[in-house]
């Protein structure tokens, strides 16, 4: 068993370390500080109606938690999601395939450094907690169990167990891409709507932690201010605090404790689970994408068809320079091969639905095509978006790529050109919608959105050589924006005429910024 726990440890270990020398962690942990900085500010506060706590232990504490449970609890996932692929992909896996390291233990390993990664981050942040409350001046009696306890028994048993999610969907084969990354947006928006039922029923089971604060909270707000409206906003608002209480925090009696201690117990069980569905790497067990299978005859069809023939070696050897046909010549043919790059491997069923989405929207009224249905329809290609940029580092054919003629004259524009008829024949019903309703307006948010989705896309293809970055940013953005009508972020423009001044400048800028990142990937 210590052999057992050791191995485990060491494996956890390795994996920890190797992740916070990434970029990605060091991205993440310059947003904890940024979002530390913006409570201290006084940006992101907690407000109950008119009313909120003083700045004591308790309540800053409280305010740490929920943040980084729901920051970390939603956006953590993709950090640590990926080191069970990452694994697999530069071979590490097949060795550790030949010790005689057990699934469970590979998986309990995972889970150990999906924690402490996530852990590290939200204890940085309730650090930051000390210094915030003296800056608030209002109470400087620090009590350290009270700044922490909701971080303790609060967050860490959700990062547990979003930890042990990220294990699980890497050893499920569909849910281990970004099928998988789209699946835990959604999921973790369920939560929300699922908390307030248990806030009502039994808030110590509330995944987030935040219905035993809002419950303490609440009660002490309606014990100073008999007026209170029951109301719970963590955020900023335009409300004025007409009043202070004083709030000593949350009595973490043992049943309490063990209820949240139970999120550790779902964890563990749901790496066990993982280990089940763990494959030990053997690729006879994994049934490999569509696209794997296609991307390197195409990419030959594109890249390679166009050099000159394979001479006999002799001795002595001549090279023959690089074809300079006319750029405009082969732009064509290297288009369409990105594009079937793009559409080729999907299932029947994808382009059934694109073509059902095309149908309804002809026959849906104009203004429903406009708030529901467009956001939906482009929602559909987000995975085929996502591997723009970023797919001859995935497939390990950049070389080939970046060594054909004019890579930055032909392929890139090629490849955003591909995403934007994706985009434009995808949303066409809708176009023809707002077409025929003469919606001048409603046409050029929608040519700007389609303009902006493959930019973005190739942009964040290029600088993040992933596709994870896109499929999180993008879906986060078209929930809040068109889904939720934030004007700002609605590139769809759902409401009123879009963003259009703001989205075709900024398509630009990162259409730019995909060829900077391309050209230095070329010298390297």
């Amino acid at each position: 068993m210590m052999n057992q726990a050791y191995v485990i440890y060491q494996l956890a270990r390795a994996d920890f370390l190797e992740r916070v020398r990434r970029y990605s962690f060091l991205v993440m942990l310059g947003t904890v500080v940024f979002l530390g900085y913006q409570v201290a500010a006084g940006n992101i506060y907690i407000q109950m109606g008119d009313y909120r706590g003083e700045f004591n232990s308790a309540w800053v504490g409280s305010i740490i938690a929920i943040i980084a449970s729901l920051f970390l609890g939603w956006f953590g996932f993709y950090l640590v999601k990926g080191s069970v692929a990452r694994d697999r992909e530069t071979g590490v896996g097949q060795i550790m395939a030949t010790t005689p390291l057990s699934r469970w233990q590979y998986t309990f390993g995972k889970w150990l450094s999906n924690f402490a990664v996530l852990v590290a981050m939200v204890f940085i942040l309730a650090a930051a907690g000390i210094v915030i409350q003296y800056l608030s001046s209002e109470n400087n009696q620090l009590h350290i169990f009270t700044l922490f306890a909701p971080v303790l028994f609060g967050t860490l048993p959700m990062m547990a167990f979003v930890a042990a999610i990220a294990v699980l969907f890497e050893t499920i084969g569909f849910l281990s891409g970004g099928f998988g990354n789209v699946v835990y947006f959604f999921l973790f928006l369920m939560l929300i709507p699922l908390g307030d039922n248990l806030r009502k029923t039994n808030p110590a089971l509330e995944p987030l932690g935040a219905g035993l604060l809002q419950q303490s909270m609440g009660n002490a707000a309606t014990a100073a201010f008999p007026d209170y409206d029951g109301s719970f906003m963590v955020g900023s608002s335009d409300t004025a605090v007409r009043g202070i209480f004083n709030w000593s925090g949350v009595e973490w009696t043992p049943a309490i404790v063990l209820k949240r201690l139970a999120f550790f117990g779902m964890a563990i069980g749901l790496t066990l689970l993982a280990s089940l569905f763990f494959d030990r790497f053997d690729p006879a067990k994994r049934r490999k994408s569509g696209e794997n299978k296609r991307a390197p005859s195409l990419l030959n069809e594109q890249h390679v068809s166009s050099l000159p023939p394979t001479r006999t070696l002799s001795r002595s050897i001549t090279l023959t320079p690089l074809d300079r046909t006319p750029i405009g010549s082969t732009f064509f043919r290297v288009f369409i091969s990105e594009l079937k790059l793009l559409l080729k491997g999907q299932r029947w069923w994808w382009y059934a639905i694109a073509i059902g989405l095309f149908i309804v929207s002809l026959v849906t009224p104009l203004e429903d095509v406009r708030t529901s249905l467009l956001p939906f329809i482009w929602l559909w290609p987000v995975l085929i978006w996502s591997g723009m940029g970023n797919r001859e580092l995935q497939h390990n054919t950049y070389q080939m790529v970046f060594s054909s003629a004019a890579p930055l004259m032909r392929q890139l524009p090629a490849s955003w050109l591909a995403g934007f008829v994706v985009a434009v024949l995808t949303g066409s019903g809708a176009a023809l919608k707002l077409f025929g309703a003469g919606d001048t307006a409603g046409l050029l948010a929608w040519f700007s959105a389609a303009f902006f989705i493959p930019s973005l896309a190739l942009a964040l293809g290029v600088w993040s050589n992933g596709q994870k970055l896109f499929e999180v940013l993008y879906v986060t953005m078209w929930y809040i924006g068109p889904m939720n009508y934030v004007y700002a972020v609605d590139f769809i423009g759902t409401k009123g005429n879009g963003n259009v001044g703001f989205f075709i400048p900024l398509s630009i800028a990162l259409i730019v910024a995909a060829a900077m990142g391309r050209a230095g990937q070329l010298q390297r």
